[in-house]
């Protein structure tokens, strides 16, 4: 038994040195210049590992003052790499430097992969799923880009692991207590994360409906692990929260970024752009806007987000059908099925070469069929089915604004490589079983009739 683990152990291990060479190797192959969101991380940290502080001078979109467009997990995760590295000049740090620390997140990544499978659905997924995982291109050249969900799934897959651990917990509360901090961490990275709170409750739940006396629970049994999980996530969130009010005198819990975000959709331009209808643009790019770009700094951060997002309600309340419009073409471009202008202008979107993200679409399509395949498997649905809200909410959360792929699905692709692996340890079980020998016991020796019935004598005598 010792000697079983000990393998297993060496073998996940091998497994992981092996995900971080890949990416490693990633990497050192291949150019990148940070582009968009990528730049302004970078800047932002730059600015954070010189001068230990958040960005107050610079609103974003040119707007004057303080700023919270960007959520302060993963500049503070560069500015943390770039003190590491030596590189505090208050210029741009070392790529190179950032991107190794990727490839670390990646890897980190490939494990939780591995960890939730195996919770959730068996060894035998869990350790198809990690090997899926390691050599899985879209999530290796995601490994080379400066993106924030990168950590914000390693947030996210650390979350669904400790509310996994719930339900069969000797201390279901300091699991709960865990999924909140990890829970309020992703939501500091992305705020869209706080919608884990939903599948989270009904995990949380489990420490109710699992009592000894098997009563069905009642209200006050549900709400006590319901207030742990959601007062948790809030204190974590809390201090970034409080600086918000204080820098920009308004109630911001994470982030500001509604107006250019949900304006970048909905405009005229926006709409009439055929290749890719409503394919988000920033408001400068906007002709309607370019004006207002010019007298930007008029504004703080706050007011003209507020300006465009009334632009954007009122285009949406012109145009009532929007919403479903853009959903369906932001599905399409999830799937990759908006054809290749779409994934090739994603591509160039965070910095990828279009030969790269080629290979991480039809690579994608393959996860995809194997997913299929592998929600259809007993294995699969072994797992509790809040799970699966996870990836739903995370895919609602973007498509009705923006879907860049392979950006904004990233938090979504381990629960099909998960469900992958599912297909591929179902298809290996069931091989196995086929290949492996009939073993017929050995029939005891007949002994002869007289013969028994002399021993049957003997006995009764």
């Amino acid at each position: 038994m010792a000697r079983s683990r000990s393998a297993r152990a060496l073998l996940v291990a091998a497994l992981l040195g092996a995900a971080l060479l890949i990416r490693i190797g990633y990497i050192e192959h291949t150019p990148y210049h940070p582009v968009n969101d990528a730049s302004s991380y970078n800047r932002l940290a730059s600015e954070m590992a010189h001068t230990g502080d958040y960005d107050t001078k610079n609103g974003a979109g040119g707007s004057r003052g303080p700023t919270a467009y960007f959520p302060p997990a993963f500049p503070y995760f560069l500015a943390g790499v770039d003190i590491l590295t030596g590189q505090e000049s208050g210029h741009l740090p070392d790529i190179p430097g950032d991107r190794m620390a990727q490839a670390f997140l990646g890897t980190i990544t490939v494990g939780l992969i591995g960890l939730v499978a195996l919770e959730a659905f068996g060894a035998a997924a869990g350790l198809a799923s990690l090997v899926l995982a390691a050599v899985y291109p879209v999530l290796i050249e995601l490994s080379g880009t400066l993106v924030a969900e990168n950590l914000l799934v390693v947030f996210e897959l650390a979350a669904v692991w400790t509310a996994l651990r719930i339900r069969d917990a000797r201390h279901p509360y300091a699991w709960i207590t865990a999924t909140g901090v990890l829970t309020g961490l992703a939501t500091l990275t992305h705020q869209n994360a706080v919608l884990m709170l939903i599948p989270f409750t009904l995990a949380a739940w489990s420490v109710a409906r699992n009592r000894p006396d098997r009563a069905r629970p009642k209200v006050r049994a549900l709400a006590a692990p319901t207030i742990l999980l959601i007062v948790t996530t809030c204190v974590t969130i809390a201090p970034w929260t409080i600086r918000n009010a204080i820098e920009l005198h308004h109630f911001v819990p994470v982030s500001d970024e509604l107006g250019i975000t949900l304006v970048g959709a909905y405009n005229p331009a926006s709409a009439a752009f055929t290749r890719v209808p409503y394919k988000w643009r920033y408001y400068a790019n906007i002709p309607q806007d370019a004006k207002l770009q010019h007298n930007a700094r008029q504004y703080t951060e706050v007011a003209l987000g507020a300006r465009l997002e009334s632009q954007a309600l009122h285009f949406i309340s012109q145009h009532p059908l929007a919403p479903l419009e853009v959903a369906l073409h932001n599905t399409l471009r999830m799937f990759e099925l908006e054809g290749s202008y779409a994934w090739h202008a994603s591509a160039r979107a965070i910095g990828l070469h279009p030969a790269v993200a080629r290979t991480g679409v039809e690579a994608f399509w393959v996860v995809c069929v194997l997913a299929l395949l592998g929600a259809l498997t007993k294995t699969a649905r072994r797992g509790p089915r809040w799970l699966w809200l996870v990836p739903v909410l995370f895919a609602l959360s973007v498509v009705f604004i923006n879907v860049e792929t392979p950006r904004f699905r990233e938090p979504i692709d381990p629960f099909l490589i998960m469900l992958a692996g599912c297909a591929v340890a179902t298809a290996v079980q069931r091989l196995l079983l086929r290949g492996a020998p009939v073993r017929r016991g050995r029939r005891a020796p007949q002994l002869p009739r007289d013969t028994q019935l002399v021993e049957m004598g003997q006995r009764l005598a």
